[in-house]
């Protein structure tokens, strides 16, 4: 098609329209109104973040060279910082290392049981006290089996239980064991 074909015409009443035309095959097109403030899509521009923006604005200090600045924008493609930035990059935090003391492992026992996802993943701002940190454990672990048992409740009640539960429900006796376990090394830590 030619330029001519698809140019908008303004009529007598204002209205843009893209007058109709004949097919190669001898079809009519019917003409085509054009909304007031309409820019066909090929010719709206390309969207730039603010981002892309601000990077392509970056202005030059007084005094400095444009070797410089093209140094300092090449570096900023790449994400490093600038050599002289001025303030020192801060050390990243080493996890600390367990308080607990280790337990004693089960002979020829059962994976241990996952950790839950929701644990922060940052470290602590202080180190745990070693009796603070057991009692949690104890905490968990006694929420845990109370969850066994109601489990327990609903399966003696009639009620099915899928796999996870059921994959619980054999993991209670270990819990109460370890919480045994955790209960005397807090009281030989009391002591």
């Amino acid at each position: 098609m030619s330029k001519q074909l698809t140019q908008a015409v303004v009529t007598e009443t204002g209205e843009k329209v893209i007058a109709g035309s004949v097919r190669p095959d001898g079809t009519v097109r019917k003409e085509r109104r054009i909304r007031a403030g309409y820019t066909p899509q090929d010719e709206q521009p390309v969207y730039q973040s603010r981002g892309t923006l601000a990077k392509a604005n970056i202005p030059t200090c007084p005094g400095m060279d444009e070797a410089d600045v093209a140094a300092l924008k090449a570096a900023a493609a790449k994400g490093k910082k600038p050599a002289g930035s001025g303030q020192p990059a801060a050390p990243k935090p080493k996890p600390a290392a367990s308080a607990a003391p280790a337990k004693p492992a089960p002979a020829a026992a059962a994976p241990p049981a996952p950790k839950p996802a929701a644990e922060p993943a940052a470290p602590p701002a202080a180190p745990e006290d070693p009796k603070v940190a057991l009692e949690k454990q104890i905490r968990n672990l006694g929420k845990k089996v109370r969850q066994c048992t109601e489990l327990a409740e609903k399966k003696a009640g009639g009620a099915k239980l899928d796999p996870d539960q059921e994959s619980k429900l054999a993991k209670s006796s270990e819990w109460q064991q370890e919480i045994k376990q955790l209960e005397e090394e807090l009281a030989k830590l009391s002591a």
